[in-house]
């Protein structure tokens, strides 16, 4: 293949690769007809798997109202296919084959496959290394052989550090090699009650310009949240291929969903008076702090939530959260002055305990979401791994068919009973309802977004110009490419699109450079003679883009780029 010169200009372009043939193809919800998928965690009150379940004993609930459970299997990692009279219960009689969305339902995985994620940019130089030491010391000595180890990391975007690799040693020379972030987003709130303190000291503005440092905290809290929930739902996106349940284990300091209530709190506790308006002019408790932040900083932390538990669940995904505070108190931070004025007006308390606890309201809500578990106020960090790892050796997978009538973007929650007592069970709460376009967009956007995940899969672009025209060749690889058998064609559908960005990594425009769709129909002979080659070259062309819209230097790294396969 004849390689041209890349045009000095950076360039990213974004490939979306739409395949309905792919197999192991997750559930979707698109209609009635097809099914809600649960994973259920059963176990006694040791916190021992269940495997016994019948039928019978599991009820699922919608709504409130009960559903028919289409069928019930047992998946244990590394066994074989349930059996009749085994451990595996079976589907009610005058059910369907247990199948889901084109895809049959797998009775056994062979291997167990964990993504840790570590928060830097939530994580001080402390806390980061206890977290290595408990991340390295698991992976080493309490995880099955043959685990399948992955890890991301968070810090101003998403790095994958290390792919998947069953190597503990080359996993964990990965993990050792990680330095704490320049910022620290556990102080934040000490320090806007440091800076705020600094600021209130009666002079005309003083009020306004406290107001104003709480905004811009909030501002970070929101980009900051937005980033990690967006971020964990790429993962969630980018697991969704492999076959059975996948565990994402979260290390972070959290994040506040309310950031504007905390921020109201330290001002109008610092700046107004005990007792009634003084010289800053607020009137204590009379919420005009919150009102300015909430109008100038709305944060829209149920949907950022939903919209990464919708992922994780649709994929399988489970995410096993980890306060890496460890064991944490409601006193003072140390790095506060703890301002007198704060302290009379009785608000230092309900600061402090906010500050504590508001972050793992998300690291909670997470692992409720999704079936997972949420280790807070421990210093045994090796929790979280530890609790995905034994989940991991057996679940029940079970489905139901949703009812009609359902409303886009409405969330629909499921109970999940046992019926037998002393048993306790864990799944995901609910589903999101949304068309399939809604959901290729947030795949498309979480693709562009977070190109490091597919770095790994063998693509590449030769852009170049000719004739006044950008031209860019995009290079797949042929294992990459799924196919369907439709009589005697095989056929594949492929969206590709890119997307300009800037020397700084910023998508330049409000539009994709090119989106080009390819429809193969290959018969036996054409088919055979693909998958013969390496690669498939599929060329687009747009427009040059003007000098004003890029930085026009040279640079020698080659185009970003990052591709997924569609659902």
């Amino acid at each position: 293949m004849t390689r041209r010169h890349p045009a000095l200009l950076p360039l990213a372009a974004a490939l979306l690769l739409s395949e309905s043939g792919r197999a192991q193809q997750p559930p979707t919800f698109g209609a009635s007809a097809e099914l809600v998928v649960i994973d259920l965690i059963a176990t006694d009150d040791d916190g021992r798997l269940v495997s016994d379940l019948r039928a019978e004993e599991i009820e699922v609930l919608e709504g409130g109202k009960p559903q028919r459970v289409e069928f019930v299997r047992l998946i244990t990692v590394g066994g074989t296919a349930p059996r009749d009279g085994g451990t595996a219960t079976r589907a009610p009689s005058g059910s369907p084959p247990a199948t889901a969305a084109g895809g049959l339902l797998p009775a056994a995985v062979s291997t167990l496959s964990l993504v840790v994620v570590v928060d830097l940019s939530t994580l001080p130089f402390d806390l980061l290394a206890h977290t290595r030491e408990a991340v390295v010391r698991m992976a080493r000595s309490e995880l099955e052989p043959g685990t399948r180890l992955m890890l991301v990391t968070f810090e101003r975007g998403l790095q994958v550090r290390h792919a998947f690799t069953d190597d503990v040693g080359r996993f964990a020379a990965a993990v050792e090699t990680l330095t704490p972030s320049a910022g620290d987003g556990e102080a934040a709130l000490a320090d806007l009650v440091d800076r705020v303190e600094d600021t209130c000291d009666g002079s005309l503005g003083a009020v306004q310009n406290a107001i104003a440092l709480a905004r811009a905290y909030v501002e970070n809290a929101r980009l900051s949240l937005t980033g990690a929930a967006e971020g964990l739902g790429a993962v969630a996106r980018y697991l969704a291929p492999l076959p059975g349940r996948k565990h994402v284990v979260f290390y972070s300091a959290g994040y506040p969903m309310d950031p504007a209530a905390s921020a109201a709190m330290v001002v109008e506790g610092i700046c107004g008076p005990p007792g009634g308006a003084g010289q800053s002019g607020m009137q204590t408790g009379s919420g005009e702090a919150q009102t300015a932040l909430r109008v100038g900083a709305a944060i829209d932390s149920t949907g950022l939530l939903r919209g990464l538990v919708d992922a994780a669940n649709r994929a399988q995904v489970s995410v096993y959260t980890v306060d890496a505070r460890g064991l944490v108190s409601d006193a003072v931070a140390a790095r506060s002055r703890a301002p007198t004025r704060l302290a009379r007006g009785g608000a230092l308390q309900a600061v402090t305990q906010r500050s504590v606890r508001a972050p793992q309201e998300i690291l909670h809500s997470i692992a409720d979401g999704t079936g997972g578990t949420a280790s807070v106020n421990t210093n045994e960090l090796a929790r979280g791994m530890r609790a995905a790892a034994t989940d991991a050796r057996g679940y029940y997978l079970l489905a139901y068919a949703p009812p009609g009538g359902r409303k886009e973007g409405r969330y629909y929650p499921i109970e999940v009973k046992l019926k037998r007592p002393g048993l306790r069970a864990r799944y995901r709460r609910g589903y999101e309802w949304l068309s399939e376009a809604k959901r290729s967009e947030r795949a498309l956007s979480a693709a562009l977004r977070f190109p490091g995940l597919y770095a790994e899969d063998g693509l590449a672009l030769d852009p170049w110009v000719e004739a006044g025209k950008l031209n860019v060749a995009v290079i797949l690889p042929t294992r990459a490419l799924a196919f369907r058998s439709e009589g005697e064609l095989y056929r594949n559908e492929l969206m590709l699109q890119g997307l300009l960005r800037d020397d700084r990594g910023r998508p330049v425009g409000d539009r994709y450079l090119f989106t080009k769709t390819i429809d193969m129909k290959l018969p036996q002979a054409r088919y055979a003679e693909l998958r013969a080659r390496d690669n498939v070259e599929i060329a687009s062309d747009a427009p040059l883009p003007k000098p004003g819209s890029r930085r026009s230097r040279s640079t020698s790294r080659p185009p970003q780029w990052n591709a997924r396969n569609g659902r």
